[in-house]
């Protein structure tokens, strides 16, 4: 998993903001909270932030506005965080430039994996790796994916096109080096903008292993930990 990112909470209500502060800040976060988008800019400007959560009833500056005004730096994750839950509502959010569009009541775990699963599509820029045998003589081939092109190399040079989707799904494993990936940070990796069940992780997985079987009759080395999630393994 990459640094851990700093973590700016911009909330109206003192309640919610302290405990989403007190529960970032238990999992390790560098977390500060403003209440109003007029608080966030000033202290924004003095400290680096690389992930905003974002409630849209803002008083004074709209979170739409601040939104807008955010997406303009391509490197801040943007959390919505709002009660604002209609269809349309959560349309309008995404097309400004949420990254995830959570409703209120806001639950632990559903802010956790959007957090994590932000830094792990913060990694498609760069090649990664199983471990980091490769740069070792005398080490074993491994698996290395190209997400920006969208494909991933067999251990023997040959290489296997993915959808956006797999790529997803591919980088967040392959960014926990031998760890284990639970199911939601996966969903929440593959499916950023959507809420849908994580069920549906099944379903790339198995379309993932058909395609690696059916073109180079090869069995993509994910497995399934009982009860904890997933990981990459490498069988070179």
């Amino acid at each position: 998993m990459p640094t851990l990112p700093t973590i700016a909470v911009i909330e109206n209500d003192e309640a919610l903001r302290t405990f989403l502060i007190y529960t970032l800040r238990s999992e390790k976060y560098t977390v500060w909270g403003a209440a109003s988008a007029e608080e966030f800019y000033r202290t924004w400007a003095v400290s680096k932030t690389q992930v905003v959560t974002l409630d849209l009833g803002l008083p004074g500056e709209d979170g739409i506005s601040v939104l807008n005004h955010l997406r303009q730096d391509k490197d801040i994750t943007i959390i919505v965080i709002t009660g604002r839950n209609t269809t349309q509502e959560r349309i309008e959010g995404l097309e400004a430039g949420a990254d995830h569009y959570l409703t209120k009541p806001i639950y632990k775990r559903e802010l956790l994996a959007a957090i994590e699963a932000s830094q792990w599509r913060k990694q498609l820029d760069q090649p990664s790796t199983i471990n980091h045998a490769a740069s070792i003589p005398d080490s074993k081939p491994q698996w290395l994916l190209h997400p920006t092109r969208l494909m991933i190399a067999l251990p023997d040079g040959r290489s296997l096109n993915l959808s956006e989707r797999e790529g997803l799904l591919l980088a967040c494993l392959l960014n926990a080096p031998g760890g284990v990936v639970s199911r939601d940070q996966l969903h929440a990796a593959t499916f950023p903008s959507y809420v849908e069940n994580n069920r549906q992780i099944d379903v790339v997985i198995s379309r993932l292993r058909d395609k690696a079987k059916r073109e180079f009759e090869v069995s993509l080395p994910i497995r399934t930990i009982f009860g904890k999630g997933f990981t990459f393994i490498n069988e070179a």
